[in-house]
C-alpha cells in the first residue's frame, strides 16, 4: 500500500480479477478520512503491462507515481527488476506513459520505492553489488526535483544487515523509516523502524515494531500517513480474506513518561523539564512521530491524556478565563505586582529561543525592567479552555505593543502571536498560571 498524503487515496498492488496481468497497481478512494474506503479501480493499461507491476509510492501532490516491475519483464527496462516512475498534470487527468529510472537501476533486483515529501530522497532496496545482504535499503537523492535521480547510496550497516532488508516508506518529515526485514530479532518478515534526528543526520539502532504488529505469518511493506498516526502494511496472517491482505494500525503516543499508570502533572514536569531538547520520549507532537524537538506541539498533545477528574467545570472555566482577563488588564495599567500574583511561585515560561524563565523571582528579575520602560497594550483573544482536574489549559492568540515610557517609536512586539497557558488550581482553590508558552519578538531592553 501507499496512502496519499491527504488520505483520501489508497494505492496498491492486487492480483485480483480485472486487471492487466499478474500484479496490477489499483486505487482505493475516500471523500474524507473519516468515510470507508471505496472499490478498488485499476490504474488501466498505460500503467499496468501484462507482467507484474508492483510497490506504488505516491507523491506528497499526488502527481507523481513511483512502482517497480517485480518480475523484471516490463519493455525497456534492465532486464532486472526495475523502479519506473509516472506523472500526470492534475489529479483529474489520467497517468502518463511510465518512464525508466535508468540512473537508478542497476540491472538487478531494484524495487520497493518510497518517495519523500520534498521529492528530493528516493528510498529503494536492492541486491546490487556493494550490499550487506540478499537486500539492502538504498536511497537516490538529486537535488531539485527538476534535476535526475543520483546513483543510489546503501544506507550502512546500521540499518542494512546480512538478511534481506526491504520496502522502506519514509515519514512526511525525512526522519522515521519503516521497512521490512527478517533479520535477527525478527519473528518472520517483520516490520522495524529506524529514527534520525535530522535529515542530515545517520539513522538509529533500527527497532522491531513488536508483536502488536508483527506475527509469526509475513508483514512487509509498511507505509505511513502523513499525519502519523496510521500504518498501513501487507500480511498473509490469519484473519485476512486471501493470500495476502492490506492491514493498518494506530498509532498513539507514550504519554505516562514515567510508566506509573496515570497521566498527571509529573509527566507534565518530565516534558518541562527535556523542554527544547530533541528527548523522543517526549517529542509526541504534532504528530506521535514527532518533529525532533519538544515544544508546545507537545505539551497540547499531553494535555489531552490528562487524568480528568470531576470538577465544576463552568467555574473553573470563567476563572482561568478572568486569570488571562486580568492578565492583559495588568499590563496595560503597568501593574507589574498585580501581573506578577497571577503566576503560581512555581511558574515557568517559556518563549521560544531562549531560556526558559522558573520562578517567581526569576520572572521577576526578567520582566520588571519592561514594565519599567514601556508603556504595554495587550489584548488576549481565548481561543480554547478546557479543564482536567487541577489542570487548566487555555489556547489562543495575542497582540502586544509597546511604548517607552522617555518618548519614542511605539512597537507592535507581536500580531496574532500564538500562547499556550497551564493553569493550575492553588491550595486555596484559586487559579495562576503554572506554566506560560508563546511566541514572542519582543526586543531586549538595555
Amino acid at each position: 500500500p501507499s496512502i496519499s498524503a491527504d488520505g483520501l487515496e489508497l494505492y496498491f498492488t492486487s492480483d485480483r480479477p480485472g486487471g492487466q496481468g499478474g500484479n496490477d497497481i489499483w486505487v482505493s478512494r475516500r471523500a474524507t478520512t473519516e468515510d470507508d474506503w471505496g472499490q478498488p479501480v485499476n490504474l488501466g493499461p498505460t500503467v499496468n503491462s501484462p507482467y507484474s507491476d508492483v510497490s506504488p509510492s505516491i507523491s506528497a501532490d499526488g502527481l507523481t507515481l513511483y512502482f517497480d516491475d517485480f518480475g523484471g519483464s516490463r519493455p525497456g527496462g534492465t532486464g532486472g527488476v526495475d523502479l519506473w516512475v509516472m506523472t500526470r498534470p492534475t489529479k483529474d487527468d489520467e497517468w502518463e506513459e511510465p518512464v525508466n529510472l535508468t540512473t537508478v537501476n542497476s540491472g538487478a533486483r531494484d524495487g520497493g520505492p518510497s518517495i519523500s515529501a520534498d521529492g528530493l530522497e528516493l528510498f529503494l532496496y536492492s541486491s546490487r553489488s556493494g550490499g550487506y545482504g540478499s537486500n539492502d535499503i538504498w536511497v537516490a537523492r538529486r537535488p531539485t526535483t527538476n534535476d535526475p535521480w543520483g546513483t543510489p547510496v546503501k544506507l550502512g550497516p546500521t540499518v542494512n544487515t546480512s538478511s534481506g532488508d526491504c520496502c522502506p516508506s519514509i515519514s512526511p518529515d525525512g526522519r522515521t523509516l519503516f521497512f521490512g526485514s527478517t533479520r535477527s530479532g525478527s519473528i518472520s518478515s517483520d516490520l522495524w523502524v529506524t529514527t534520525r534526528a535530522s535529515v542530515s543526520d545517520p539513522w538509529g539502532e533500527p527497532v522491531n515494531l513488536g508483536p502488536t504488529v508483527n506475527s509469526s505469518s509475513l508483514e512487509d511493506a509498511p507505509s505511513i500517513s502523513a499525519d502519523g498516526s496510521t500504518l498501513y502494511f501487507f500480511s498473509n496472517k490469519p484473519g485476512g480474506y486471501g493470500s495476502y491482505d492490506l492491514w493498518q494500525v494506530s498509532i498513539k503516543p507514550v504519554v505516562d513518561f514515567n510508566g506509573d499508570g496515570k497521566v498527571d502533572t509529573v509527566d507534565m514536569n518530565i516534558m518541562v523539564e527535556h523542554w527544547g531538547t530533541d528527548e523522543p520520549a517526549c517529542d509526541i507532537g504534532p504528530t506521535p512521530l514527532g518533529d525532533g524537538i519538544v515544544d508546545a506541539q507537545d505539551m497540547l498533545v499531553l494535555t489531552e491524556y490528562l487524568t480528568k477528574e470531576k470538577v465544576d467545570v463552568e467555574a473553573d472555566l470563567a476563572a482561568i478565563e478572568e486569570v488571562l482577563n486580568q492578565y492583559a488588564v495588568t499590563a496595560n495599567a503597568g501593574d507589574f505586582e498585580g501581573w506578577l500574583s497571577l503566576h503560581a511561585d512555581d511558574v515557568v515560561k517559556m518563549p521560544p529561543d531562549a531560556p526558559a524563565i522558573f520562578g517567581i523571582e526569576d520572572l521577576r528579575a526578567n520582566f520588571k525592567p519592561a514594565f519599567e520602560s514601556f508603556d504595554t497594550y495587550c489584548v488576549i483573544y481565548p481561543e480554547e479552555t478546557q479543564v482536567d482536574g487541577d489542570m487548566g489549559l487555555a489556547r489562543g492568540t495575542y497582540s502586544i505593543s509597546i511604548t517607552p515610557k522617555g518618548g519614542g517609536e511605539t512597537i507592535d512586539v507581536m500580531k496574532d502571536g500564538k500562547y499556550l497557558t497551564i493553569c493550575k488550581r492553588q491550595p486555596d482553590g484559586t487559579w495562576k498560571i503554572s506554566h506560560d508558552c508563546y511566541n514572542s519578538n519582543i526586543p531586549p531592553v538595555q
